[in-house]
C-alpha cells in the first residue's frame, strides 16, 4: 500500500509537469524562466543523486522524469527565443 501511494504521487507530479510542458508547446511560448530552470535542473540532479544513494526508486524515478521534462523545457524556450525576430 506504501508503494502504491508513492507511485500515486509520482504519476500526479509528473502528469502536471507533462500537461505544463504539452501547453507551452501548444501555445507556441516559453513559460519558463532560464535562470529558474538551471537552478532546478541543478537541484534536481542532487535530489537524483541523493535518491539514488538511499535507494528510493521511486524518487529517483520522479526526478529523473523531472528533469527531462525541465531540459525539454530549457531546449524549446532556447529554440523559441530563437525564433523571434
Amino acid at each position: 500500500m506504501i508503494l502504491e501511494f508513492g507511485v500515486l504521487g509520482a504519476m500526479c507530479i509528473l502528469g502536471a509537469w507533462i500537461f505544463e510542458t504539452y501547453e507551452s508547446v501548444k501555445r507556441h511560448k516559453a513559460l519558463v524562466d532560464l535562470r529558474f530552470a538551471a537552478v532546478y535542473a541543478l537541484g534536481n540532479a542532487c535530489l537524483i543523486t541523493y535518491s539514488w544513494l538511499i535507494g528510493d526508486m521511486i524518487f529517483f524515478s520522479v526526478n529523473v522524469g523531472i528533469l527531462c521534462i525541465v531540459l525539454f523545457e530549457i531546449a524549446y524556450t532556447l529554440f523559441m527565443l530563437g525564433r523571434r525576430p
